[in-house]
């Protein structure tokens, strides 16, 4: 439990979910339940994109591109510039898949809101 408060849990996360499940019963008492439905529906699906996009911007997809030697640019500068395509592969490539705050707290939240756009239509 300590690892989850210290890495990965944000302290609005629950304020976040409280405000949900507070919108979702007040909304199931009249008669905007399905509008409602629908935006909580579309806003877990929003947060679900973001954790897609943190973990992409993670992913080091775009190291180790071929960099072309620029124009009036010395052999020596070059290769000190250029990236070892070995080291790429081996350190960056390979790496876990980042899953951090931001990620776990939103597919935490999307999940949740999904959920309860679910259970306030049926």
């Amino acid at each position: 439990m300590k690892f989850v408060k210290e890495n990965l849990w944000l302290p609005w996360t629950p304020i976040i979910i409280a405000v949900a499940l507070i919108v979702s019963s007040i909304s199931c008492l009249n008669k905007y339940r399905l509008p409602c439905s629908d935006f909580l529906f579309m806003l877990g699906l929003f947060c679900l994109c973001i954790m897609m996009v943190d973990i992409l911007l993670h992913a080091h997809l775009m190291a180790g591109w071929f960099q072309k030697q620029r124009k009036g640019e010395s052999d020596e500068d070059f290769k000190k510039r250029k990236i070892d395509v070995r080291k790429v592969a081996s350190e960056k490539k390979n790496e876990p898949i980042h899953f951090k705050k931001l990620s776990f707290n939103c597919t935490l939240i999307g999940v949740i809101l999904i959920l309860i756009a679910i259970t306030m239509t049926i």
